[in-house]
């Protein structure tokens, strides 16, 4: 008779943590008979931009960086019964003059509801998704105590996308280019004269095919972001057009998927009645394999 007594059966279930608000921490109990934790743990986008506003030529603003992504495996055996999970927070998107959105929490797993490395499994990145277009930096797993418990794939965010200038497009950006997750894309520009579009997120993929369009009317608001959680991946909210002429708004940025940047506001002569896309939340999944 074949003795298979050490190898797991694959029964699996899978827990997801989702933001409860800054700074809140949640628990979660080892269930009995696990032998494999597998983690995701992903950070908050950063919130969409507004550039100078003006009555004669603005540029756009541009879109909130991705958050960054660490996954990893931990024999279970070597973990407490109690863990702890932070899950940051998506950035707001700007709301004033000359503004960058609000950055995106970073995700952090550990031994204790703390964020001290001596501590921590994991956290989602090094820095936060930033509203002034930069993803978030690549985590350091092997700062992370206990994170040498396990295998761990660190990776970075995505940086959102440059504004338009006053006569052009804000700049898209495509959806599964380098990973599972996008920036925002950027706010097209505007002059007394004239308006320019939006920019898109846009998709070749047979996972997410429908492009997340910019404004393409005088300050329209640009789409939202959307995903899907099997397989997990999404994008960034798409830019707002422009404002023609000496007064009134641009368009509003699109809000991010998970962990995705929101879009950039359209270039407008006033930010009052606009607003920046919201960064995604972070998500955090454990999945346990009995």
């Amino acid at each position: 008779m074949l003795d298979i007594s050490h190898i797991p059966s694959q029964q699996q279930q899978t827990f997801t943590f989702y933001s409860v608000g800054a700074g809140i921490w949640q628990t979660w109990n080892k269930p009995r008979n696990a032998k494999f934790i597998e983690i995701f743990c992903l950070g908050g986008g950063a919130g969409g931009a507004i550039s100078t506003v003006t009555a004669g030529s603005a540029n756009g603003s541009v879109g909130g960086g991705s958050a960054g992504i660490v996954k990893g495996l931990i024999p279970a055996f070597l973990l407490p019964d109690t863990i702890y999970i932070l899950v940051g927070k998506g950035g707001a998107g700007s709301t004033g003059n000359a503004t960058n959105g609000g950055v995106g929490g970073i995700s952090y797993i550990g031994l204790q509801p703390l964020i001290s490395e001596q501590t921590l499994i994991c956290k989602s990145s090094t820095t936060t998704a930033s509203g002034n277009r930069t993803g978030a930096t690549t985590s350091v797993v092997s700062l992370s105590a206990f994170g040498n418990l396990g295998l761990f794939t660190a990776v970075a965010g995505v940086d959102g996308s440059v504004a338009g200038s006053s006569t052009t497009q804000g700049a898209s950006q495509a959806a599964l280019a380098t990973n599972i997750t996008t920036g925002g894309a950027g706010g097209g520009g505007k002059t007394t004269l004239a308006f320019a579009a939006g920019g898109n997120i846009t998709s070749a993929s047979v996972i997410l095919t429908s492009q997340v369009n910019g404004g393409v009317t005088d300050a329209q608001n640009g789409d939202s972001g959307y995903g899907t959680l099997i397989p997990f991946c999404g994008t960034g909210g798409a830019g707002g057009a422009g404002r023609q002429g000496a007064s009134g708004a641009g368009g509003r940025g699109g809000n991010g998927f998970y962990g995705c940047g929101g879009g950039g506001v359209g270039g407008g002569t006033t930010a009052t009645g606009t607003k920046g896309g919201d960064g995604g939340d972070g998500l955090v999944i454990i999945t346990v394999i009995c």
